[in-house]
């Protein structure tokens, strides 16, 4: 088990797409973006210490079972370019990283757009590359419309970095939100699955929530991930066992990695384009 960081400062770095390995579909060459400014600089996402990552089982039988019934909800999101990791919230929309649906290397916003280029791939966890049986893909979703994305590394309270999408369809399995409408607190114990290097879906296992010092809107964490894992949504767990989205993991830095806290994104949201995120996934 990680020990939580304490963090005085953020010198931050952008988690590249991973390479897409998925079974019957093309590979795709791994992308990273560019550097924005003297204080950003680009790298990978980290593994903390020794690689704590445990490749799901097709069944999830090597997941605690409370966890179980969520592993269809976690999808590879296919940009063309690269991967990155995108989480079904409810009535098929996803939630993932702004730098994965921005072009590569630019800060910005971009919303209520197109997005038929953008496909998501659902299910696809069982067996490393090698040995049987084979991972497949179970469901295949196409983006309708990117609703709202947003990169902005500049430090300071409006460092962010988050995305939400309109998918056709979507699997059955869904995460819930924080409704809590406050920032999780420090020492949160957290959890992340995502598609680190575009490999069938891995579990980080545990870690906690630390804070970034002039960074409200971001924290840092030390659970383990890799190029991929872009867009894989921070989890916390509540008395009843049941998992819920708390913030969206989006960058690394030397000695820890990164998310946008998920209160953050829904205010930004919500002032901007007036969109309220527990509203439209809520079932009805």
């Amino acid at each position: 088990m990680k020990k939580p960081v304490v963090i005085l400062g953020l010198s931050l770095v952008l988690s590249a797409c991973g390479q897409s390995q998925i079974a019957t579909q093309p590979t795709h060459k791994s992308t990273s973006p560019q550097p924005v400014n003297q204080e950003y600089s680009v790298s990978q996402s980290r593994i903390i210490g020794s690689n704590e990552m445990i490749k799901v089982k097709k069944d999830g039988s090597n997941v605690e079972g409370n966890l179980r019934g969520y592993l269809d909800a976690f999808g590879i999101l296919s940009i063309g370019g690269g991967v990155c990791t995108g989480t079904h919230i409810g009535n098929g929309y996803v939630l993932t990283a702004g730098h994965c649906i921005l072009p590569e290397g630019q800060e910005g916003v971009r919303m209520n757009q197109e997005c038929g280029n953008i496909s998501m791939y659902w299910g696809y966890r069982g067996s490393p590359e090698t040995g049987a049986p084979k991972p497949l893909v179970n469901m295949v979703s196409q983006c309708a419309k990117v609703i709202y994305a947003e990169l902005n590394n500049k430090p300071g309270k409006e460092s962010k970095d988050f995305a939400v999408l309109k998918m056709n369809s979507a699997p059955s399995a869904f995460i819930r939100l924080s409704t809590s409408g406050t920032r999780a607190s420090n020492g949160t114990k957290l959890t992340i699955f995502g598609y680190p290097q575009g490999r069938p879906l891995e579990w980080s296992q545990y870690c906690k929530m630390d804070s970034l010092q002039g960074e409200p809107a971001r924290f840092a964490h030390v659970c383990d991930t890799e190029p991929g894992n872009s867009g894989s949504t921070i989890l916390a767990i509540n008395s009843s066992g049941v998992p819920y989205v708390i913030g969206i993991h989006d960058a690394g830095s030397e000695n820890f990695n990164i998310g946008t806290h998920l209160a953050d994104a829904m205010m930004t949201m919500k002032a901007k384009i007036n969109f309220n995120l527990i509203t439209a996934t809520s079932s009805l």
